[in-house]
């Protein structure tokens, strides 16, 4: 019986690339944050104008996140079935 390889990624390159959408990811989430915040300060002091935009910039944000999640699962789907199917070590 043979012994099963590690279950991860052994590309070149693919844990910077992992290392990078997780700090993308994670600059997204702190830009959401900052985006609530300023928007609570902004409406509590006056300004009914400016939640509509946050909101579509946050809504971007999220969309953007979720893509590089997706993306993400994606290929690591991909390459399961790629190494399950022999073609990659």
């Amino acid at each position: 019986m043979p012994i099963a390889g590690p279950d991860y990624d052994l590309r070149p390159g693919a844990s910077g690339i992992a290392t990078a959408r997780l700090a993308i990811v994670a600059i997204l989430c702190a830009l959401q944050y900052w985006l609530l915040t300023s928007t609570m300060e902004a409406f509590h002091g006056g300004d009914r104008e400016l939640p509509l935009a946050a909101t579509l910039a946050s809504a971007a944000c999220f969309l953007l996140g979720l893509g590089l999640v997706l993306a993400a699962r994606r290929s690591e789907v991909r390459r399961r079935r790629r190494r399950r199917e022999g073609g990659e070590s």
